[in-house]
């Protein structure tokens, strides 16, 4: 027998109730074109769930690129716990919202409904479970991770130029089936296109190595999954106080199709790939060039230079309280 009442239509998670992080004060930033407006849906679930919990909020709709950013630094001293509701564009921006404020050391949290999600798949954080993604919120534990600090701005899961950079640079007028639209985008790009515009010439200095060269893609990781279901970078952690790379330089486009859907496979690794890992990376462009952190896009002029160095346990995290042994901290 099921006996149904009012919670069980409204969907309230009611054994939520006992987390004593039900005690914090929440900054819920939403963006509302995430996910081709997902995000929206998933954004006024989550705030009509803490309500019902009786948990204190501020929320927050965002209605430009750069405006969540400005929200959190105005906002995270006023709160405990700062929860983004979107992609992985949203959360960049969160995060450097929160280190540019007073009080960086407030707790972080991700309610994925972007189009990747690559630091909720890294994370472990369910997508397409909305209990249990506020389970996370309200009942995960608490870790610091490192971040790449780049220039004077902060990266949680990727910095790369090159081929993906181009394939997320395409894709930006496909928002409402952004991810259809990666694959069909970066298909075109190595078959019809056969790869010509993608490689740039760069130079790469790292603490032991200097590399120079024309790369098809040049990727800086904080974590090893991108786009995805991508393992690029298979060594990375995100509390080890490294930045790992992996770079391939020009290939024709099946060698680096087949490379690439064998990084489908956790733990990949290829010798035709370019493999290091550093405290600091120099990234110099010698000539113009896209380059996308965390998914979002810019682009940098020859001659410009980005230099990247570990931001160690910089932010501290909310994450599910039971980890795998092979996730991406380098200690369960």
């Amino acid at each position: 027998m099921e006996r149904f009442t009012r919670e069980s239509f409204e969907g309230e998670p009611s054994e939520l109730r006992r987390y004593e992080a039900r005690k914090q004060k929440y900054l819920v930033v939403v963006n509302p074109g995430a996910g081709g407006g997902k995000a929206l849906q998933d954004g006024i679930w989550l705030l009509k769930s803490l309500n019902r919990l009786g948990i204190k909020n501020e929320a927050f709709f965002t209605e430009h690129p750069g405006h969540a950013e400005k929200i959190v630094q105005r906002w995270t001293e006023r709160v405990d716990v700062v929860v983004a509701v979107g992609g992985d564009g949203t959360i960049n921006e969160a995060i450097n919202g929160m280190m540019a404020s007073p009080t960086p050391d407030k707790v972080f949290c991700a309610f994925p409904a972007g189009t990747a999600d690559d630091y909720c798949h890294n994370m472990g954080i369910p997508r397409g479970d909305r209990k249990k993604a506020l389970e996370v919120i309200l009942a995960g534990g608490e870790r610091e991770i490192d971040l790449i600090r780049y220039n004077d701005r902060y990266a949680v899961v990727s910095v790369g130029v090159g081929f993906d950079a181009e394939v997320a640079y395409k894709a930006l007028g496909s928002k409402k089936v952004r991810l259809l639209a990666y694959w069909s985008i970066g298909l075109r790009i190595a078959f019809i296109e056969r790869l010509q515009k993608c490689p740039r010439s760069l130079r790469i200095t790292s603490d032991s190595q200097v590399y120079e060269g024309r790369f098809l893609i040049v990727v800086f990781g904080n974590c090893p999954l991108f786009a995805r279901y991508v393992y690029w970078m298979p060594d990375a952690k995100v509390d080890d106080g490294i930045i790992n790379m992996s770079a391939l330089t020009s290939v024709s486009p099946l060698p680096g199709f087949m490379i690439f859907l064998g990084a489908f496979r956790k733990g990949y690794k290829s010798d035709k790939l370019i493999y290091d890992a550093s405290e600091h990376f120099k990234l110099e462009f010698l000539e113009e060039s896209f380059m996308q952190v965390d998914g979002e896009v810019y682009k940098y002029d020859k001659g410009e230079t980005i230099d990247m160095s570990v931001a160690r346990k910089a932010l501290k995290v909310r994450v599910p309280a039971m980890l795998p042994a092979d996730g991406p901290f380098s200690r369960s």
